[in-house]
């Protein structure tokens, strides 16, 4: 065994270490597997979404966004081959982190659709999960994201409001201002516009 190779932690004692109360840990647990494991890692991080416990659950979410574009299709069909909603809703949680860590990434057509369908799941955990999922994709989920908007569902369309006034778009402004004009709109949806148009005014001046 060489000097360098002794120094590398052992896989199994990082994902021991996502079990850690101290979140440093955990993060420094998770960046090592993705640095010197990322092969033999992701797979064990996929099933521990199943676990019950729920720090090394959610210390899993966290550690799935490091792995970016690989873990995006895994991602999706964990989620749509799961028939428990904490799984799911970790799947989408996962989705979130990855596209807060890799701003800009493509998200290849399996993961939209994933999400697209989380949009419509029975659990409201999951769906708005997925509304800022989508919000942290950006340009690419404007569309699904004008639709949640425009949805009849007020959490959702509130939610929905919230993310995409964030997408640096010049179509979202526009887009919420005609939205205003709808008479279907719900009226907490409205004044969610209303806030949001104001905000996005006060950052551009």
């Amino acid at each position: 065994m060489t000097e360098s190779s002794a120094k590398i932690p052992g896989i199994d004692q990082l994902i021991k270490d996502l079990e850690h109360p101290n979140p440093y840990v955990q993060t420094e647990a998770f960046l090592a597997l993705a640095r010197h494991w990322p092969d033999q890692s992701l797979p064990k991080l996929f099933e521990l979404l199943d676990q019950e416990n729920v720090t090394l659950r959610r210390a899993s979410v966290r550690a799935i966004g490091v792995f970016g574009e690989p873990s995006l299709i895994p991602l999706a069909l964990k989620f749509q081959q799961s028939v428990d909603p904490t799984v799911r809703a970790s799947c989408i949680k996962a989705f979130v982190q990855v596209a807060s860590n890799y701003q800009g990434i493509k998200f290849p057509e399996e993961a939209i659709n994933a999400l697209k369908q989380a949009l419509t799941d029975e659990s409201p955990v999951v769906a708005l999960a997925a509304v800022m999922a989508l919000g942290q994709v950006g340009r690419q989920a404007l569309s699904l994201l004008k639709d949640v908007c425009k949805g009849d569902n007020p959490a959702l369309a509130v939610a929905g409001v919230n993310a995409i006034v964030e997408i640096k778009d010049p179509n979202v402004k526009g887009y919420l201002q005609d939205l205003l004009q709808n008479s279907q709109i719900d009226s907490y949806v409205k004044e969610t516009i209303e806030s949001a148009l104001s905000r996005a005014d006060l950052l551009q001046a």
